[in-house]
């Protein structure tokens, strides 16, 4: 996709949307999803030829970035290309990118699935102010064909979610504890149910709430007072 729409923007001189488009996929979709997604597969797969393949997919993809970079910033570009293992001929003579390569769109949504299940933990885990080491409890619901794929990754979502990867649940149906639980709607046919107990100190979160609530109590009382006096 992104060296198709690189590539036609090239062609009509649309030099700024080429920037845009790489610089869009370099930052939120590379750095962001496919190297901290990769590290899972890397370092803790423990098998090494599955470490080899991912990471083999991230030297073609950085390469790529690099080609249709090159015309931008020849120098920088070629300086890291050249840093790169196995370089046989320099960059500016390497063969443009291919282009129209094959796509699976089912894939492509069983990722983003994984993102916006990701994202959506992470919002909640923002708003209520998790600590950002602690390891949260998840139940994931979905239809059996979600379920089975999310599941296939669960050491990525317990990585870049910071969920506790032993108490990462599926199912088919809103755990026990729904009710004491924060409701997340990742996507159609895709949820996820945090328990509140993880997610806030209770204890904590009744005393602020407490402070909250005298306070107010005052302010009420003396408005009270100031509209009933007959000096008002």
């Amino acid at each position: 996709m992104l060296i198709d729409a690189v590539t036609e923007s090239y062609n009509k001189y649309f030099f700024g949307d080429v920037g845009r488009e790489i610089y869009d996929f370099f930052w939120g979709d590379f750095a962001d999803w496919y190297i901290e997604a990769s590290k899972a597969t890397i370092y803790h797969s423990g098998d090494d030829s599955v470490a080899l393949v991912a990471q083999t997919v991230l030297l073609y993809i950085f390469e790529n970035i690099l080609k249709l970079l090159h015309p931008f910033m020849p120098f920088v570009t070629e300086e890291l290309w050249q840093a790169l293992p196995n370089r046989r001929e320099a960059l500016i003579i390497s063969s443009w990118p291919q282009t129209s390569l094959p796509r699976s769109t089912d894939l492509v949504k069983r990722f983003e699935n994984l993102q916006a299940l990701t994202r959506a933990v992470r919002n909640a885990r923002a708003e209520y102010s998790v600590e950002p080491a602690k390891r949260i409890t998840a139940s994931i619901v979905g239809s059996e064909e979600v379920i089975q794929y999310i599941s296939e990754e669960k050491e990525v979502l317990a990585l870049l979610s910071k969920l506790d990867f032993d108490n990462i649940h599926f199912a088919d149906s809103p755990p026990e504890d729904a009710k004491q639980s924060v409701h997340l709607i990742a996507s159609e046919g895709l949820e996820a149910y945090l328990p509140l107990a993880d997610m806030v100190d209770i204890s904590a979160e009744v005393q602020c709430l407490s402070k909250r609530l005298s306070k107010m109590q005052t302010e009420y009382e003396g408005l009270k007072a100031r509209l009933n006096s007959p000096k008002v």
